[in-house]
């Protein structure tokens, strides 16, 4: 191709009902597409023509224009002009397939119909490209007259402040040595370890222990006196241990839980709540009291004995069998062990794609992808094949892939299941799907997906 021709871009018009209803110029040297789908470079709105069509192919830097037996239109070049049909007659044009490709130069120009519309072309040297509108620099301002400087010049003293704070705190080092016991002022170690309570033996008190301790030393002193033998001496300290254990027994048995469970059992004493608490022996006593003013219970006494409810007092308890449980399987109704919920088990998988139309996305990267998350697929169908067995069938799925890889547009276009909510959340599921971003358009898939119970 000429290097003036590498200047002109293409130029291209649509013409439907003899009125023009889009013009088109092609900055960029590619491959241009016309049809029906939302994804080609010109978009007709005729329902006889194809969804997606090759017009003008780029191969290397040279245009050619592609048609078929169904096209109809004339060509100019240069001074010259003939319709499609004579230069197939001339052997001026390649055939590919079904599909027949001219070379076009600088000079070409000419009109294609496609199904109800027109399509001229031609090239033209490149416009030049709009300049982007600006404002004045009047409106536009400057970041340095849109500055607090009063906040400004407060937050950087504040901030050199910090940093001087933080540097000299970074000189200061940390003591490493232990500090003891002995270091800890006086009002802190009282709160860690408190004074110990020292029992008095000769305070003051209430009931027969402490009136029988000045009686004791009284006599201890008296026996000294006469000057008998130890013996004495050991029943008057015996005596004083006895009062001494009776205060503190007292002491001990009005405080906490210890004063609850003595105020109806007479503190320490043989028979008392205490007593029972801290006491050795085994559980006695008769429970036949012990859910009396309980309706509809009674107490079993020996295998064998009927209740209220006309059951063994020490047989078994009611099976699961009897409460007509459903979906349970394995021994129910057997001792109530090896009891486990339903499994059911499917099988999801997937045909050929039905359709496909992507310029930039292989069929396998999308088959690939959707195997992967055939797990979630597989949930919803065994989620509502527990509740029904039979539940089989196809759900066909339509969705669109975004360039960046997600979905965007999902609708299910058959559903032979009959199960409506199945079919929407397995479209839940592909609409979460993510596909690995790719350039080029939109991408549409229609996935079918064949459900079946497994063995």
């Amino acid at each position: 191709m000429s290097e003036h021709l590498k200047q002109k871009i293409l130029r291209i018009g649509v013409i439907r009902g003899g009125k023009i209803i889009e013009e088109r110029l092609i900055r960029k040297r590619a491959t241009v597409s016309v049809g029906t789908g939302t994804r080609n470079n010109i978009v007709l709105p005729a329902t006889n023509a194809p969804k997606s069509f090759s017009l003008f192919e780029l191969r290397g830097n040279d245009y050619f224009l592609a048609f078929t037996d169904d096209m109809s239109g004339r060509l100019s070049v240069g001074d010259k002009a003939s319709d499609l049909q004579s230069l197939k007659a001339q052997n001026l044009v390649r055939k590919t397939g079904t599909t027949y490709h001219l070379k076009l130069n600088e000079d070409s120009r000419g009109r294609v119909s496609v199904g109800e519309c027109i399509i001229l072309f031609q090239f033209v040297a490149p416009p030049p490209e709009p300049v982007r509108p600006q404002l004045p620099v009047s409106v536009r301002g400057y970041w340095m007259r849109n500055i607090d400087w009063p906040y400004s010049s407060t937050l950087g003293v504040t901030m050199a402040c910090m940093l001087v704070l933080w540097i000299w705190a970074g000189q200061i080092p940390i003591p490493e040595e232990d500090i003891g016991i002995d270091d800890i002022p006086d009002r802190f170690a009282k709160m860690v370890m408190p004074d110990k309570l020292m029992e008095d033996d000769e305070g003051e008190g209430e009931g027969a222990g402490e009136e029988e301790a000045p009686k004791a030393k009284k006599k201890a002193k008296e026996q000294e006196d006469e000057g008998d033998g130890g013996g004495d001496s050991e029943e008057a300290r015996a005596a004083s241990e006895a009062a001494r254990r009776a205060r503190i027994e007292k002491k001990v048995s009005g405080r906490g839980l210890l004063k609850v469970l003595g105020a109806r059992g007479g503190g320490m004493s043989a028979g008392g709540a205490v007593a029972d608490v801290f006491g050795e022996g085994s559980v006695g006593g008769s429970g036949d009291g012990a859910f009396d003013g309980i309706g509809g219970l009674d107490v079993a006494t020996a295998s064998g004995q009927k209740g209220q409810r006309g059951m063994d007092g020490a047989g078994s308890a009611a099976s699961i069998e009897d409460m007509g449980t459903r979906g349970v399987v394995g021994k129910a109704g057997k001792g109530g062990r090896g009891k486990r919920e339903a499994r059911v088990v499917a099988r999801v998988s997937s045909a050929a794609l039905q359709e496909f139309d992507s310029d930039s996305r292989s069929q396998n990267d999308i088959k690939k992808v959707i195997r992967r998350r055939l797990g979630g697929i597989k949930h919803c169908y065994e989620k509502r094949l527990k509740r029904n067995p039979d539940l089989k069938g196809k759900i066909v799925v339509r969705f669109v892939i975004h360039p960046g890889g997600k979905v965007i547009e999902v609708e299910v276009v058959e559903n032979t299941t009959g199960d409506r909510e199945l079919g929407q959340c397995i479209a839940a599921r592909v609409r979460s799907v993510r596909f690995p971003p790719a350039e080029g358009g939109e991408t549409s898939v229609v996935y079918p997906f064949i459900l079946a119970p497994g063995g």
